[in-house]
């Protein structure tokens, strides 16, 4: 820690080298159709959304051996049409009462303090990305980053609060960083770190996570071990040690081959109660012993629940290149359990009617995402694969590219195609959609029941999507 103080107070008496300061100015404008006769409300959900951003990427180096880097993006959201359904189960335009002047928002994606004190020993402090993992679609081993968009994943570029100390070496780096959980936020700034505010104390823990890192190359592979200590931190395990592992080596030249894996005793998923979500009467009962239809019932387990992604990107000679890759989560819904979310959906849906609390119902969490996600994606199964397909360079100015993923288990899906075009040096344009298919393995709730089949990725509350997205750099 001392040593740590010393290479910080230097930036008050180092001579200051001169600032480099990047950015973009985007416009992102979307239309969805809201799938209003889904299992998922559609009252607060806008039909139309223009999002005007203005990021600022500002870094500045010092001597000896350092630099200051940030990232900050500041929003301005409006959103209009509003489409639901009425209480006879008739759809309906409702009232925009949720559409008010353009709100602005803040996101400080990244902001920290890089010091090399010597070439085998650099320090950082601050809020960065920070992923090991050799996946590129979803990184079972990634604890401490908000979540990824699968259909963009160079797109997240939010981090988390962090101390690291690296040692790197010539075939060889080993890491340390502890990183400080985010409690409470307001606008994108943190309020509570650690542990809850008094006057809004939730409860006396810490909550923190502590990850360490093993890298070697060996034979032309990246091999990296991890291993991750936390509480508390972004989902209910307490005091939670979990072992992690990456490896990626080319093949043949133009074969990448890699794995990441996450291995851990129990699960903090939250299932649904099948004893409360059978009929209608242990339903009811349920709601009368204020039980949950949701709980973490494999939370203290004793029996490893590995999550393992493994896959492989070729690139063709024309620059295309093509990545299929295999998602398992042991600790996913069976189809059985996933019956059973349909039901507690079902029962949200008709909440009021059926004389029950939402919140007993609702399975869905608060994730800070970092940066307004164009698609948020929460893994429920145990089977997905997820392929992606970029053709760069079409007229040396346009870029193709087309992701599909699919729950192999419903066999529900997404495709995202999109079309880029770098008019100048300083300004791409970006046609995007998103096509949501229901899987011919649907199912149908049956408390209360209902007619309508849904499959994992069918759930989606929208038909489709369109976005055209200006981007001017500078």
């Amino acid at each position: 820690m001392r040593t740590l103080l010393a290479s910080l107070s230097l930036l008050a008496s180092a001579p200051a080298l001169a600032a480099e300061v990047t950015g973009y100015v985007e416009s992102r404008t979307q239309y969805q159709r809201s799938r209003v006769s889904g299992l998922l409300a559609t009252d607060s959900q806008p039909e139309l959304q223009q999002l005007l951003e203005l990021n600022v990427q500002p870094r500045q180096e010092y001597r000896p051996g350092g630099f200051i880097s940030a990232d900050l993006s500041l929003f301005l959201l409006a959103s209009g049409r509003y489409r639901g359904l009425d209480a006879d189960g008739n759809e309906v335009a409702v009232s925009e009462k949720e559409a008010s002047a353009a709100k602005p928002l803040m996101s400080l994606n990244e902001l920290y303090i890089s010091h090399e004190v010597v070439p085998q020993l650099h320090l950082l402090v601050g809020k960065k990305r920070v992923i090991w993992g050799s996946g590129m679609a979803y990184n079972p081993t990634d604890l401490i980053n908000p979540p990824k968009d699968p259909t963009d994943p160079n797109f997240q570029r939010a981090g988390a609060y962090m101390v690291r100390v690296e040692v790197p070496l010539e075939k060889y780096a080993f890491t340390l960083l502890a990183s400080p959980a985010v409690l409470k936020q307001q606008n994108g700034l943190p309020q509570a770190l650690l542990a809850y505010p008094r006057w809004d104390r939730q409860d006396d823990q810490l909550h923190y996570l502590v990850a360490a890192r093993a890298y070697a190359l060996v034979a032309d592979a990246d091999i990296n071990l991890m291993l991750f200590h936390s509480n508390l931190y972004g989902d209910a395990f307490e005091d939670k040690t979990r072992l992690g592992f990456s490896f990626s080596r080319y093949f043949f030249t133009d074969y990448e081959l890699h794995v990441e894996g996450l291995v851990g005793f129990g699960s903090a998923r939250r299932y649904p109660v099948g004893e409360c979500l059978e009929d209608r009467p242990s339903a009811l009962g349920c709601v009368l012993r204020s039980e949950a239809f949701f709980s973490t019932k494999r939370l203290d387990e004793r029996t490893l629940r590995p999550r393992v992604l493994a896959g492989t990107r070729y690139m063709f000679g024309d620059e295309s290149m093509l990545s299929v890759e295999y998602l398992y989560q042991s600790d996913g819904l069976t189809r059985g359990e996933f019956q059973h979310y349909v039901n507690a959906l079902s029962l949200l849906r008709v909440a009021q009617d059926f004389g029950l609390d939402p919140s007993t119902v609702d399975p869905r969490g608060s994730v800070d995402a970092g940066l307004p996600q164009k698609f948020s994606f929460e893994p429920l199964g145990r089977h997905y694969v997820f392929v992606s397909y970029q053709k760069p360079k079409i007229r040396d100015d346009f870029t193709f590219n087309v992701v599909v993923m699919a729950n192999l288990q419903d066999l529900s899906g997404l495709i995202t195609p999109s079309l880029s075009w770098a008019a100048t040096e300083w300004m791409t344009l970006t046609l995007s959609g998103f096509v949501p298919w229901q899987g011919p393995k649907s199912l149908a709730a049956t408390v209360p029941e209902s007619t309508t089949q849904v499959s994992e990725l069918s759930l989606l509350p929208l038909e489709y999507r369109g976005l055209f997205q200006v981007r001017l750099f500078y």
